[in-house]
C-alpha cells in the first residue's frame, strides 16, 4: 500500500505580512471605480493609433461580463499588478540577499504606481497592464542573463512580445539583453546554442511589428505599426518652428498642413519664440501643452485636411507620414533650439541634471567594466542603467516626460544605489 502524505504549506512570518499587505492593497483599491482616462475611449473604438493588447483585453472583458466590465478590468488589473510585484522583488530580493527593511523599501517602490497619482491599476488604461508586464520582463531578463535560467529566454520573450504590442516605447529592451548577452559570451556567442538564443532576441522587434502591423490590417485594413510615432515626435519641432519654415516643404500638403497647425499654436501663444525666459521657462509652456500642440493641433487638423469619407483611417496614416517627412526638416532647421529643448526634456525626467550625470556615469563606468570583465554586480548595474536612460532618451524624443512615461524603473534605480553602496562599504 502507498501512503500518501500531505505536508501542510510553511508560512513564514515574512509571507503572511507581504500577503497582507497585497490583501489590503487589492481590498481598497478594487473597491474604488475605474477612471476613465482621455485614452480609455480610443482604446474602447479600436482607433488605429492604439497597440492592440490594451485594446483586445478592454474588448475580451466587455465581451464576456457585458456593460459591466469595468469593475472586472480593474480587478484583473490590480491582481496582475501585485502578481509582477511579487514575482519581482522575491527574484530580486533573492538575486541580492536583501534583508527585511530593504525587501519592504523595494516593495514600496514597487507598489508606488498603483496609487496616487497614477493609480494604474484603476485606470483604464494601457499602464493597467504594462507596468505588470515591464516588471515580468525585467524579471525573466534576470533570470536568464545573470541566473543561467537559459529556459527563461522563452518567458521573456512572450512578456516581450505582449509589452511591445501595449506599449512601443519599451522595444528597447529586446536590443539591451541582446548587447548584454554578447558581452557575458564574448567569444562563444556565436557557438550554436548562444547563437540561437541571440538571433531570438535580434527578431523580436521584427516579431513583433509583423504581430502589430497583422492586427491592423485584420482590423483597420492597414498592414502598418501604429502611425502616431513621428505625431509625437514632430511636436517640439513644432514648438520651436517659425512661419517662414514653410519654404523647407516641397510637398505642397506638407507645406499647407505646417502653416495651418503654425496659425493655430500661434494663436494660442504655443510657440517658443513667444515665451519669456531660458530654455527651462520654454521647457515648461511645452511641458504643459503637449497635447494641445500634438493631439488638438497638428493631428486634429492633419486627419481633417486628409480626410477621406471612403476610408476613415487613411488620414491618420497620411498625418503620421507627413510628420516623418516633416521631422527631419524642422530639427534640422532649429539644431540647437531643438537638442536644448531636448535635454531639458531629459533632465526634467529626472528632476535634476546631476541624477541625470549619475546614472550616465554609472552606465559609462559599468559598461567598462563589463567590457573588461563580465560580473554579475556590473552587469546589473549597466542593464539597469541601460533600461534608465534608454527610456528617458526615447520619451523625450516621443512626448513630454511626465510621471506617466517614466515611473518603470524606479525600482532599478533603488538598485543600482543598493549596488553601489555595498560596494563602497565593502571596498573600505
Amino acid at each position: 500500500m502507498f501512503k500518501v502524505s500531505l505536508k501542510r504549506p510553511q508560512f513564514t512570518s515574512w509571507d503572511i505580512l507581504i500577503l497582507f499587505v497585497y490583501a489590503v492593497v487589492f481590498g481598497y483599491f478594487v473597491l474604488q471605480p475605474a477612471i476613465y482616462s482621455p485614452d480609455t475611449g480610443s482604446y474602447w473604438h479600436l482607433d488605429i493609433n492604439r497597440y492592440p493588447v490594451y485594446v483586445l483585453f478592454l474588448r475580451g472583458f466587455e465581451f464576456i461580463f457585458g456593460s459591466g466590465y469595468s469593475s472586472f478590468a480593474v480587478a484583473f488589473q490590480l491582481i496582475f499588478v501585485l502578481f509582477s510585484i511579487h514575482i519581482f522583488q522575491r527574484n530580486i530580493s533573492n538575486l541580492l540577499n536583501l534583508n527585511v527593511v530593504l525587501r519592504l523599501v523595494l516593495i514600496a517602490l514597487l507598489l508606488f504606481p498603483i496609487f496616487p497619482p497614477l493609480l494604474i491599476g484603476n485606470n483604464l488604461a494601457s499602464e493597467g497592464i504594462s507596468y505588470s508586464l515591464y516588471l515580468l520582463l525585467v524579471s525573466f531578463a534576470v533570470d536568464f542573463l545573470f541566473k543561467n535560467e537559459i529556459q527563461k529566454i522563452y518567458f521573456f520573450s512572450i512578456a516581450f512580445v505582449a509589452l511591445a504590442l501595449t506599449r512601443g516605447q519599451f522595444f528597447i529592451v529586446a536590443p539591451i539583453v541582446g548587447f548584454l548577452f554578447i558581452l557575458k559570451h564574448k567569444k562563444s556567442v556565436l557557438q550554436r546554442r548562444n547563437l540561437k538564443y541571440l538571433l531570438l532576441i535580434i527578431l523580436l522587434p521584427l516579431i513583433s511589428n509583423t504581430l502589430d502591423s497583422t492586427y491592423r490590417k485584420l482590423v483597420h485594413n492597414h498592414y502598418i505599426t501604429a502611425p502616431y510615432t513621428y505625431v509625437n515626435a514632430i511636436t517640439l519641432p513644432l514648438y520651436i518652428s517659425k512661419k517662414k519654415d514653410s519654404i523647407l516643404f516641397e510637398n505642397p500638403d506638407n507645406r499647407e498642413l505646417f502653416l495651418k497647425t503654425y496659425r493655430r499654436i500661434d494663436s494660442l501663444g504655443l510657440l517658443s519664440s513667444k515665451v519669456a525666459g531660458g530654455y527651462k521657462e520654454k521647457y515648461q509652456v511645452f511641458h504643459d501643452n503637449f497635447p494641445y500642440i500634438c493631439n488638438q493641433s497638428f493631428h486634429d487638423i492633419g486627419r481633417l485636411y486628409f480626410k477621406d469619407e471612403s476610408d476613415p483611417f487613411q488620414s491618420s496614416i497620411d498625418t503620421e507620414i507627413a510628420a516623418k517627412q516633416m521631422f527631419p526638416l524642422l530639427v534640422k532647421e532649429h539644431f540647437k533650439d531643438y537638442i536644448a529643448l531636448y535635454y531639458t526634456s531629459i533632465k526634467h525626467g529626472f528632476y535634476s541634471v546631476f541624477i541625470f550625470i549619475f546614472f550616465v556615469l554609472v552606465c559609462i563606468y559599468s559598461g567598462w567594466k563589463c567590457l573588461k570583465k563580465f560580473t554579475f554586480e556590473n552587469a546589473i548595474l549597466f542593464f539597469g542603467s541601460l533600461l534608465i536612460i534608454s527610456n528617458a532618451l526615447i520619451v523625450a524624443v516621443a512626448v513630454h516626460t511626465i510621471l506617466r512615461y517614466v515611473f518603470y524603473n524606479f525600482a532599478m534605480a533603488f538598485i543600482i544605489l543598493f549596488l553601489l553602496s555595498k560596494k563602497a562599504t565593502s571596498s573600505k
